[in-house]
């Protein structure tokens, strides 16, 4: 009878232990799914905010250094002519530069004619043929400053005094909520006006609009203040805690910068019923933010309790049944089996089990085994979707996400000899548009698979469409200038292949940490920018 009780306890008590660590494990996974999608999707859409900031950054700077004095603005032969010219420079830029929906460049209308209208220049993308169409300037003066639809393009940046980026608006001028990134221009100390880029924000709406890995789930797009920009039931301009007072809590949290203070998830109440809440940092200052139903989330918990708990209960009978004539074989294996069970509960998945015997509790280890087996297969595949790219099968930015913070430690120790490689492969929409996009990926992995061959001793991730990233350390630091010049060579040898899509060309910019950095995106920036002023070289030599 005390086998009985024993075995009864025993297989009850492997089956709440194991029902325990995988429901723990599910929720787990449940809220990093949901936080991964969430970080997942903002790279995203922050790759074509960080193009167009980046852009803008480099033109910009472009311009003051262009531009010879302020009093030069003051004759109108040397502005038009200055006008002319950063036109040009700038309309190179955008065609590099994905998903542009305007850009401008407007001086101050005490150093321009506006009758003239020759203060600047503005294009803006045609709704009928979708191209970018020179329109008529604004006249400034003929607006109070605190218009932000007409004018807020102008006047916010240069109250500011910095690069900003606005919060969606409607601009009246053009007839298109737009999302602007704006940097105001200086010389000499003196305020000569603003250029800048713009996007769709309708275009915007639809990419979030369709995220969301569950059903019951929705996708919002808000201020760090809890302001709504968009949501797909409640309106813009209200917050969000007038839904759910709950998430004020969230809204303290998503005023913090990015990776502080914040949890995967958040649980708040919502007409009855519980939802959980994951949001992410964009480019711009704005959060996007997911949440779904608790119910949805869980539903696989509970499909795996009535498991655990039914195939416990067989187990358990089975043992039962044959206790009086098995006795001797069982209680020691059934002992292993109850610490390997203790072990899972623990986290520990590499267990060692009983050897399996042709009896039930063969049947028992042989299941704990697939189950051990199944549960490093689902970690492992996680842990690979997160952080690998499916085409090329190199790292992505979520895996730089996280190697980025050990070099955030390193530069905190004075230990920054590192470089990084900021890399742009040109020609692929030409490639995509004219052999299809088959192609496109098959070009794509050539300069992956070069890429990887030359910088073989390094991390390589690839953190857009057409973007890659290396990190230099140790050897390949040391011999930079040999590798970029064999990756140089390289490149210029599939020049010859018969193949056009084999025939590999990527703008590059290295740049190396030095003591002024104190983050990565310090590192990243001057990359960035260096990569830009390659591929500029590449297209006038071309």
């Amino acid at each position: 009878m005390l086998n009985l009780i024993s075995i009864f306890l025993c297989s009850f008590v492997a089956g709440i232990v194991g029902f325990w660590f995988l429901s723990d494990l599910q929720v787990k996974s449940s809220d990093e799914i949901m936080s991964l999608t969430c970080r997942q999707e903002t790279t995203a859409l922050n790759q074509q905010l960080l193009g167009i900031q980046s852009a803008v950054n480099y033109y910009s700077d472009f311009a003051e250094r262009r531009l010879p004095s302020v009093e030069a603005l003051r004759d109108a032969d040397t502005r038009v002519e200055y006008l002319r010219d950063m036109e040009e420079q700038m309309s190179g830029i955008v065609r590099n530069t994905k998903g542009v929906g305007a850009f401008y460049f407007r001086l101050a209308p005490e150093l321009a004619d506006e009758a003239k209208n020759d203060g600047g220049f503005f294009y803006s993308r045609n709704k009928r043929s979708d191209l970018l169409m020179k329109e008529p300037l604004t006249k400034i003066l003929e607006f109070d400053p605190d218009d932000t639809e007409h004018v807020g393009w102008f006047y916010i940046p240069k109250n500011a005094g910095k690069p900003v980026w606005l919060d969606p608006y409607y601009n009246k001028n053009v007839d298109i909520y737009m999302v602007s990134y704006v940097v105001s221009l200086y010389k000499e100390g003196q305020f000569i006006g603003v250029t800048g880029m713009d996007v769709d924000f309708n275009l915007v709406i639809n990419d979030v609009s369709v995220i969301n890995p569950y059903k019951t789930g929705t996708s919002c797009l808000a201020s760090p203040e809890g302001k709504i920009f968009y949501h797909p039931i409640h309106k813009p301009g209200a917050k969000i805690s007038d839904y759910s007072p709950e998430l004020e809590t969230v809204i303290q949290n998503m005023k913090l910068p990015e990776g502080e203070g914040a949890k995967k998830t958040y649980r708040y109440m919502y007409n009855g019923k519980e939802k959980k809440l994951a949001f992410s940092h964009l480019q711009n200052g704005m959060l996007l933010l997911l949440s779904a139903e608790t119910g949805e989330i869980n539903a696989p918990q509970h499909i795996l309790f009535k498991v655990i708990m039914f195939a416990t209960l067989i187990l358990a009978l089975l043992a039962a049944a044959i206790n009086v004539f098995v006795a001797g074989r069982i209680i020691k294996p059934l002992q292993k089996l109850t610490q390997a069970a203790n072990q899972i509960a623990e986290g520990n998945l590499d267990i060692e089990l009983p050897d399996p015997t042709e009896d039930e509790v063969g049947i028992l280890t042989k299941s704990f085994a697939v189950t051990v087996e199944n549960l490093k297969k689902y970690i492992s595949g996680i842990q690979y979707k997160a952080y690998r790219d499916p085409l090329t099968h190199v790292r992505n930015k979520n895996a730089y996400d996280t190697e980025k913070e050990r070099l955030v430690e390193k530069m905190k120790d004075g230990q920054s000899a590192f470089a990084l490689l900021m890399l742009d492969i040109n020609y692929l929409k030409k490639i995509n548009d004219t052999y299809g996009h088959d192609f496109g990926d098959k070009y794509l992995l050539a300069c992956s698979q070069l890429i990887c061959e030359i910088f073989r001793h390094s991390p390589v991730y690839r953190i857009g469409g057409d973007e890659f990233l290396v990190i230099l350390e140790n050897g390949d630091f040391d011999d930079r200038e040999k590798l970029l010049a064999e990756f140089d060579r390289r490149m210029a040898e599939t020049q010859q292949d018969k193949d056009v899509w084999k025939h590999v060309s990527v703008a590059k910019g290295l740049a190396v940490a030095g003591p002024s950095d104190t983050l990565p995106d310090d590192v990243l920036r001057r990359a960035d920018k260096a990569m830009y002023e390659d591929k500029l070289r590449m297209k006038v030599s071309r």
